[in-house]
């Protein structure tokens, strides 16, 4: 018997049942307040739930303890998960592959759904039936797609996870998002029920803190998915602007203006519409974030998409139905439903909000667009996607603008504001970020647009910080959005520096020899645990004044079968140390002679004797009618000058001889009873180069043997700046989330 196939069937029926009794006790209560037929099958709904929830728990459950027990019968588990996988990441194999993230979010979505249901100020039965009929939509992709499709040939063992995803930061952050992504589906419910029944009592009572939870879930799962991108895939960014990164991040800065449209409405009541387009949209989003990135439509333009399971279908319909009924209901409802008016004609704080949703809305849509251009561009020929610098140019006028914003309307009433009154409670935030402006110009920030992005940020961050110390007499509740806003401040500044003032250099580490670079000294030790699954390679640091070791990794995966790097990061208050290792050669028993580059007129000195490159010498070969090539050298040791010419003969088949250059009379240090020559390895007639082979020189330079570890050398300044400034974020989402409850609860 198959316990988890078993419960996933009593999911979908039980949502079937769910969906239907809430329909109909929702048409028995237009107005929150039913008859009996209502309150009977609202109960037959809420039973119907419950064995819904029950279902999605017993199936995640099974999935969970088929894992544990290592049930290779199953796909799933065998796909990602070994018999050597710690337990960490056995329960995040749960979420690893498509399948199982569909099972985590129905079950986080029931789990929701029942908190929803005990929650809600009135029962909304049309709210619950929205949430049913989605649980029953995602029961359905978990039928066609199973996590619990079993095999005829069961492997002794699993394939085990991607090595990159065995990470404690990667182990929760597809869990957060996931979480961010189901709350979004009950400000959309609720938006929907309430313009239904022309009642929105239950929007207004419980809407602003279900987006505020989605929120700020959803922006912490973005932020750290970031942070495991920098510390994990060692290409030294955080943010790439991939298209699967910007389908989070878009429905995100949705939610975050659908937040100030609530803070608009419930100081005045107003934006009413807003507000419900915003809710509408962002569960909209978030259908075709997931269509992106499952349907494997992507999957040329983005290192993150999944491939396609053969569920495009269902996706396109539910985002299909979710549009027609969403914006359908909006088309016909929303128009009659009455808000006040907004007191536009001066400078005051409805205005500045009002600006601010439409700043984060234009940013969503900028994203949109550019993550869209594989799709857009399809439909005119060939796909294409947009370059990196598209989004860096549409989004830094948005994120300026967005930064003043947030420096000026802490300093607003809700009534129009005399100017001269403004100018002087701005006095000075205005002079701090003119400071600031400086000391960025001693830096080295240079441009009408950095300059820009520098003093909105210090702005933003000086008045908000201005303004939290006056708000902390009334409790540290009433901080959530200054310190919010704070964060904002500080990620601007740490993007710009991290990015501006980056220094990357290549540096070839040769075990046991120091190599400075960007003011520190490098020394490759070797490899430390070579047989581990991730060798280690150590390498010495010495800023001037202490010595640490950085230990990236190095190492091929037989699950993606490629190299894999993993850097090392050393934090610092004003900068990140980033080392990530690109590239390591052991000695060549074959090639085991240092080689040494030459351009024609050029001369190196090795082991203290000098050579010089003369010039080529050619002919025909004698014999075979071949040719015959030759370097002529000039090599001077102790005062002693000799001609050398080492050459390479070919004849008409091809076949190559080596002619050496033997160094008589020369004898390298260690070297006894070796007499040194130098064989010509290889030679670019065009750029008038040559590569020399020196024999008889090992013992002297130390070539046999050693190891070479290619690597980047990375500063990166601010990077705790930025990473302090998502914290800040962070907090202040919590407070705000945390102020809301306590005022919903009261």
């Amino acid at each position: 018997m198959n316990l988890g196939v078993i419960s996933i069937w009593i999911a979908l029926v039980t949502a079937i049942v769910s969906t239907v009794a809430s329909v109909v006790a929702g048409r028995r209560s237009p107005n929150l307040a039913g008859d009996g037929a209502a309150s009977k099958f609202g109960a037959i709904g809420s039973l119907t739930y419950l064995i819904l929830l029950g279902a999605y728990a017993v199936s995640s459950a099974a999935l969970m303890f088929h894992f544990f027990n290592h049930d290779f019968a199953y796909k799933y588990v065998a796909e990602y998960s070994s018999r050597t996988q710690p337990m960490l990441y056995l329960v995040s194999a749960f979420w690893a592959g498509q399948e199982g993230t569909f099972l985590f979010w129905g079950f986080v979505v029931a789990i929701m759904g029942f908190i929803f249901r005990k929650t809600v100020k009135s029962p909304d039965h049309y709210a619950d039936a929205i949430i049913s009929f989605f649980l029953a939509f995602l029961a359905v992709l978990l039928i066609v797609k199973s996590p619990f499709a079993t095999t005829a040939e069961i492997p002794a063992d699993g394939s085990g996870m991607n090595p990159l995803l065995q990470d404690p930061w990667m182990a929760i952050h597809p869990p957060i998002l996931f979480i961010g992504y189901a709350a979004a589906i009950f400000p959309f419910a609720l938006a929907l029920s309430g313009m239904f029944r022309r009642n929105l009592a239950n929007w207004f009572a419980s809407g602003f803190q279900w987006t505020l939870f989605a929120s700020l879930s959803l922006g912490a799962g973005i932020i750290i998915g970031a942070f495991w991108a920098y510390e994990v895939l060692g290409w030294g960014g955080y943010w790439g602007w991939d298209p699967v990164e910007n389908s989070s991040l878009v429905p995100w800065l949705m939610l975050l203006a659908l937040i100030h449209g609530f803070l608009v409405n419930r100081t005045s009541g107003g934006l009413v519409r807003t507000n419900l387009f915003l809710a509408l949209s962002t569960f909209i989003l978030v259908m075709y974030a997931t269509f992106l990135t499952r349907s494997g439509v992507l999957a040329d333009f983005s290192v993150h998409s999944f491939v396609d399971l053969g569920i495009n279908n269902y996706l396109i319909g539910i985002m299909v139905l979710s549009i027609g009924l969403g914006f359908g209901t909006f088309a016909i409802r929303a128009w009659g439903i009455q808000s006040p008016k907004l007191n536009l004609n001066g400078l005051n704080r409805e205005l500045t909000l009002l600006l601010s949703i439409f700043v984060l809305a234009l940013g969503a849509i900028f994203t949109f667009v550019g993550m869209s251009s594989p799709l857009i561009t399809a439909l005119f020929g060939k796909a294409s996607q947009v370059e990196t610098s598209f989004y860096n140019n549409v989004n830094m006028p948005v994120a300026i603008v967005m930064a003043l914003l947030l420096g000026v309307t802490p300093f607003l009433g809700w009534s129009t504001d005399k100017m001269a009154s403004l100018v002087s409670r701005l006095s000075m935030p205005i002079m701090l970020s003119m400071l600031a402006l400086a000391i960025s110009f001693v830096a080295g920030v240079r441009g009408v647009m950095q300059f820009a992005f520098v003093g909105s940020a210090a702005f933003a961050l000086i008045s908000n910080t201005i303004v939290a110390f006056r708000q902390y007499k009334g409790g540290w509740m009433a901080l959530g959005g200054p310190v919010a806003h704070i964060g904002i401040g500080l990620l601007l500044i740490g993007i710009l520096g991290s990015n501006k003032f980056d220094h990357t250099t290549t540096l070839v580490l040769k075990q046991g020899e120091p190599q400075p670079a960007q003011g520190y000294t490098f020394t490759f030790k070797g490899v430390a645990e070579p047989t581990s699954v991730k060798p280690r390679m150590d390498i010495e640091v010495n800023d001037g004044n202490q010595t640490f070791l950085s230990s990236p990794h190095l190492y091929f995966s037989q699950y993606n079968q490629a190299m894999m790097r993993e850097p090392f990061i050393k934090i610092l208050p004003m900068q990140d140390l980033y080392i990530s290792p690109i590239d390591y050669k052991e000695p060549d028993p074959e090639q085991a002679a240092p080689q040494l580059e030459l351009t024609k007129g050029e001369s190196k000195e090795v082991g203290g004797m000098g050579i010089k490159f003369l010039q080529f010498e050619t002919g025909q070969h004698a014999t075979s009618g071949g040719m015959h090539v030759g370097a002529v050298l000039e090599v001077t040791s102790k005062g002693k000058t000799i001609q050398v010419i080492p050459a390479m003969e070919m004849d008409a088949t091809g076949q190559r001889t080596e002619l050496p250059g033997e160094l008589p009379g020369i004898q390298m240090p260690g070297g006894v009873g070796v007499t040194p020559h130098i064989s010509l390895d290889g030679m670019n007639v065009d750029e008038k180069k040559v590569m020399l082979g020196l024999h008889g020189f090992e013992s002297h330079l130390g070539a046999a043997g050693v190891s070479q570890l290619t690597v980047e050398i990375s500063t990166k300044p601010l990077m705790m700046v930025l990473w302090t400034g998502v914290v800040f974020i962070l907090a202040g989402s919590v407070i705000a989330f945390r102020r809301r409850l306590s005022r919903a609860t009261a």
